[in-house]
């Protein structure tokens, strides 16, 4: 299958992740880790029927979003909650740019494939919800669109793509942007390098990244008698891929959360000892996986698998 012509490529924005108290979770992430928190508060109407009362605010991981989504009511945000516990990356979101969301969506149709609303139905008006920015009524109005691919093409995953308007006032990640940006970016916080993802089929799940999705793909780096490994360049960050070969710990948690689970985000530092030293002086026992990477304790985390690493160079 060929990937649909595109002005732009597709680029992953941010990652949707779950969770029970969203001040206790910013704070993990931003006081903790060393992310920085956005002031734009993002709410989805209680009567939205896609997927009920929702608030979510964004964490800057530094080349890449984490999107924290708090249900405020019952629908289907909350019960996603509830099925996949606090903490979990729920979504891995990319954008389209002005005509480009609207055209992928034709084409997707035009080859057959179903894309889904965030509630898993056939999508409708192009997938149209009720999203806004707490304070702003025009992009309450205007709402914003987003649509999904069935997972049995992912691999597992549940993979986004949201419509961004270059000049759409109104556009909730335009808006985020705005406000970001005289915003002095840290050198020495962490940035988020890559997200994880565990697959029962590495070459299915990377050919949905190539031949559908337009992205390149890297394989072998990484590879170990334990699993196989693609890395896809989602445009700013990557994605790996991969694949348990053996039994083991990888195997063992494919098996619970299924192939397309969202494992770990990991990010780099320049001064790999200095981060671990501050952090530790904390009280915090980070958990050393290695000579230059360590993961942060669950009790600490909110249920974020957040592994760090001594900055490489690709």
């Amino acid at each position: 299958m060929t990937a649909t012509t595109l002005n732009t490529p597709l680029r992953l924005d941010h990652l949707a992740i779950w969770v029970s108290d969203m001040e206790q979770s910013l704070s993990f992430l931003c006081d903790v880790v060393g992310f920085q928190r956005h002031p734009m508060v993002v709410e989805v109407s209680e009567d939205d029927p896609t997927c009920g009362g929702m608030k979510a605010m964004f964490a800057d991981g530094n080349g890449l979003w984490l999107e924290l989504i708090l249900p405020t009511a019952p629908g289907p945000g909350l019960e996603i909650l509830e099925q996949v516990g606090d903490g979990a990356i729920v979504e891995v979101n990319f954008e389209a740019v002005d005509e480009d969301y609207r055209a992928l969506i034709d084409d997707m149709t035009s080859k057959g494939i179903q894309m889904l609303g965030m509630d898993g139905s056939i999508l409708k008006d192009y997938g149209r919800i009720d999203e806004g920015v707490a304070g702003n009524k025009e992009s309450k109005e205007s709402g914003q669109y987003i649509a999904y691919w069935p997972t049995e093409l992912t691999g597992g995953t549940t993979v986004e793509v949201y419509e961004k308007l270059r000049n759409d006032a109104t556009n909730l990640l335009n808006m985020r942007e705005r406000e970001w940006m005289h915003n002095v970016p840290d050198v020495n916080a962490p940035c988020i390098d890559h997200l994880s993802i565990v697959v029962e089929n590495l070459e299915h799940a990377s050919s949905f990244y190539t031949d559908i999705m337009g992205l390149s793909c890297t394989n072998g780096s990484g590879n170990s008698d334990e699993m196989k490994v693609a890395w896809i360049d989602a445009n700013g960050v990557w994605i790996q891929l991969c694949q348990p070969v053996k039994p083991g710990p990888l195997m063992e948690l494919m098996k619970e959360k299924g192939s397309g689970y969202p494992m770990k985000i990991v990010a780099s530092v320049n001064d790999f000892e200095t981060y671990c030293s501050d952090i530790n002086s904390r009280g915090i026992d980070l958990i050393t996986l290695g000579s230059d990477s360590v993961r942060f304790p669950p009790e600490v985390s909110r249920g974020m698998e957040i592994e760090v690493v001594k900055k490489v160079v690709r």
